[in-house]
């Protein structure tokens, strides 16, 4: 499989879990689908990085600036760093929506920070942060 069509059927195929947490939070395997699509993301970038780093491949190197730039031009390891973000936000979305349970949060003031956190991680996180703050009426995580 091309590294181009890894790229199309992980950013297609991504939208499914991000559905399952939006409009079926409490469906039993929600969550289970998430992860998995988050650990499976999590193991391609991790296995691409280890193929494309142990072949020395251009000068990349994650120990310098300069390595760290002849990684990026190539399309592999590209597609490593979307992964990364793709698992990771994922990851953080599974968070809010388990989390917001918990707190008994409702579903529908979550649901804008995981749009957010969709499409850009951190502030879909701080967006969710604010609301459970207003919630509980306090600022605190933990």
């Amino acid at each position: 499989m091309t590294v181009d069509a890894f790229y199309g059927y992980a950013s297609v195929l991504i939208f499914v879990p991000w559905l399952l947490l939006i409009a079926a939070p409490n469906w039993r395997f929600t969550e289970p689908v998430a992860f998995a699509s988050a650990l499976l993301l999590s193991l391609v970038a991790a296995w691409f990085t280890f193929h494309y780093l142990t072949n020395g491949e251009a000068g990349g190197s994650l120990l310098s600036l300069e390595g760290l730039k002849n990684l990026f031009r190539n399309q592999a390891m590209v597609l490593t760093g979307w992964f990364n973000y793709l698992s990771f936000c994922l990851l953080v979305g599974i968070w809010q929506v388990h989390d917001a349970r918990q707190e008994k949060i409702a579903h529908l003031a979550v649901v804008p920070g995981l749009i957010l956190t969709m499409l850009a991680g951190p502030a879909g996180l701080l967006v969710y942060l604010l609301v459970r703050a207003v919630r509980k009426g306090k600022w605190e995580v933990g």
